[in-house]
């Protein structure tokens, strides 16, 4: 249900800070009138983006609470536009603190190991908790992963989560066969069940698969498949081509997959990373472990507490608020109409 408010907030803006809903918005920082704290903020037009996609993203932001998954801290809508508001850490190595950014910026050959499992230990319980809750994530990928200096991590990309339910035709539970549009831009990191579209469906083990092609993503610099056509990826991921980590114990010596990879064959992950990834990867959901059984695993468990990033990511700095205060501002005390409409929901 949505509540009428007399006044939208007043806020200045101080930059853009990363993108979101597939590149079509800016994340901006901003400064609320009365408070002293920064936000990040997205502006998005109901001319660009489905206005249900976005009522569905400020749902599950505002019905879900976990210490690893985004939050906002309020949502209105003035006109044809909608101001999301969402807590700002220190997210900000750029891009809003997504590890792909982080890769694309400083670690185009992959993230150490080290900062990879620590990524991954907060990543299993946001995951956990939505599988709590009967959701599948169906989104998860570098671009998704949101890191704050202190070590921080964050889920975002809510808007594709989705309830398990109930099969009426063949009397399965807990299962999903819903595809729509949202989902192409991430065919490489879904799972073989998700793309067959078949009676069978898919469920929680799904997003396992995605935790998966997200590892080889932060470990070797790009997702799994990237370098194909899309009926190829498809073929390739149907006849149960599994993914690796790229090291010196996989790239064979004449191996000519992408240029400059003696990076990478200079390189040596533990077998428990490997291992790690080869459990999510099983073309077979059945093969896959679950949430919790992943959490028991050697290589989650070698992360004790989280440390800070700029400790394990080697040339990376976060934009502080002193560095905030000196951006420029743009639209300085920018105010809206009256009678906008703050959503807020109802459990």
């Amino acid at each position: 249900m949505g509540t009428m408010k007399q006044t939208a907030p007043i806020f200045s803006l101080h930059g853009i800070i990363g993108k979101a809903f597939s590149g079509l918005v800016d994340v901006q920082l901003a400064k609320r009138e009365g408070r002293n704290n920064f936000s990040a903020l997205r502006i998005i037009s109901l001319e660009v983006v489905d206005y249900e996609t976005i009522k569905k993203e400020v749902w599950f932001l505002n019905w879900l609470s976990h210490p690893n998954l985004a939050s906002i801290e309020e949502s209105v809508t003035v006109g044809f536009d909608v101001y999301i508001f969402s807590s700002y850490y220190d997210l900000v190595f750029s891009s809003a603190g997504s590890v792909l950014h982080i890769i694309q910026t400083h670690c185009k050959y992959g993230l150490p190991e080290k900062a990879i499992a620590q990524i991954l230990k907060n990543l299993l319980l946001a995951v956990q908790y939505l599988h709590g809750q009967k959701i599948v994530h169906r989104s998860i990928r570098c671009s998704h992963v949101l890191l704050a200096s202190n070590g921080q991590v964050k889920l975002s990309g809510l808007r594709n989560c989705a309830f398990l339910k109930h099969n009426h035709l063949t009397g399965a539970k807990n299962v999903l066969h819903d595809f729509n549009e949202d989902l192409v831009e991430g065919l490489l990191w879904l799972a073989p069940e998700v793309l067959k579209q078949d009676l069978n469906g898919y469920g929680l083990l799904s997003d396992v698969y995605s935790i998966g092609i997200t590892l080889c993503e932060m470990a070797n610099g790009f997702p799994p498949f990237f370098d194909m056509d899309r009926l190829q990826m498809l073929y390739e991921k149907s006849k149960g081509t599994s993914p690796r980590l790229l090291d010196c114990t996989t790239l064979v010596e004449d191996e000519n997959f992408v240029s400059n990879q003696n990076q990478r064959r200079n390189r040596r992950f533990t077998e428990h990373f490997h291992a790690f990834a080869n459990i999510c990867l099983k073309p077979s959901p059945e093969h896959r472990l679950p949430i919790l059984k992943l959490l028991s695993h050697t290589f989650v468990r070698s992360i004790k507490k989280n440390r800070s990033f700029l400790s394990l990511i080697p040339n990376i700095s976060p934009v502080h608020k002193d560095k905030a205060e000196m951006m420029p501002e743009v639209n300085a005390s920018r105010s809206h109409s009256p009678a906008a409409l703050s959503w807020r929901f109802e459990n």
